[in-house]
């Protein structure tokens, strides 16, 4: 097998590529909130996953590649509202989702092996969500679930950042119920009874849990790459290690690879 480096953006070290089962390879890939078409950004990011892809099916890796949809999110939900209906939030999905997959094909960007929808995998989510709660990472407060970052010592460990730099309620009013601002949403309760049922009451996932619940259901509990645009390093990825290493208590994701923005 050919030696690959990798530029990892957790150690922020250009590494030896070594998969952790043999010639197999699990890589996962933020997708989209499809809400509208993709703009340039979101080719940019896709072909530079479509690259790492494809070098590693030449280098003679066994490649599974997941790429979700987030289909229930608070900007696919504020079209719908938009549109006077809220349940029409899976019509658009549908509509978006299919111009995406034009959009890939015209890119020439391979499809991936899994790209799982959210909304097809509530139980999952709600399952992780649980035992979170279990474990002391997680705590319910009016029907919302919220990741208790102060159970995860090495909160900040993938972006680098410090939270006694950060400056909470700058631009936004925080939320007093939360023990820390930094707290984030597992489970959003929705006194409506709107979406799905869990054992908090009605509500939707938050965004970070979808990644960390669709990644283990189809690569396991530890992967090799998580790639995305380099705007998902804080808080979204941040996040995922959190949720996901204080639940299974190892390692999330060996490599992380994010691409630059583009300048235009």
């Amino acid at each position: 097998m050919n030696t690959l480096m990798i530029t990892n953006t957790q150690t922020r070290k250009k590494e030896v590529f070594k998969s952790i089962n043999d010639n197999k390879v699990s890589l996962y890939g933020c997708g989209v909130t499809p809400y509208d078409h993709s703009h340039i950004g979101h080719g940019r990011c896709y072909v530079s996953i479509d690259i790492v892809v494809r070098l590693l099916k030449f280098l003679g890796y066994d490649v599974t590649y997941v790429r979700n949809f987030t289909d229930i999110d608070d900007k696919l939900i504020n079209k719908a509202k938009d549109q006077g209906d809220i349940n029409s939030y899976l019509d658009i999905a549908n509509k978006f989702i299919k111009s995406f997959g034009e959009e890939m094909y015209a890119l020439n960007c391979l499809k991936p092996d899994i790209e799982p929808r959210v909304t097809d995998h509530i139980a999952q989510i709600v399952k992780f969500v649980e035992g979170l709660v279990e474990a002391g990472k997680a705590y319910v407060v009016d029907g919302d679930v919220y990741f208790d970052i102060s159970s995860f010592p090495e909160y900040g460990k993938l972006s680098g950042r410090k939270l006694e730099d950060m400056q909470f309620g700058a631009r936004v009013d925080v939320d007093e119920r939360k023990k820390n601002p930094a707290d984030f949403a597992l489970w959003k309760g929705n006194s409506e009874g709107l979406f799905w049922k869990s054992p908090w009451g009605h509500g939707r996932p938050g965004w970070h849990i979808e990644c960390s619940a669709l990644a283990k259901e189809y690569l396991g509990e530890s992967i090799d790459i998580h790639c995305g645009g380099m705007d998902l390093v804080f808080p979204h990825h941040e996040n995922e290690v959190a949720q996901s290493e204080a639940l299974h208590k190892k390692v999330f994701a060996n490599y992380w690879i994010h691409n630059a923005f583009v300048n235009i």
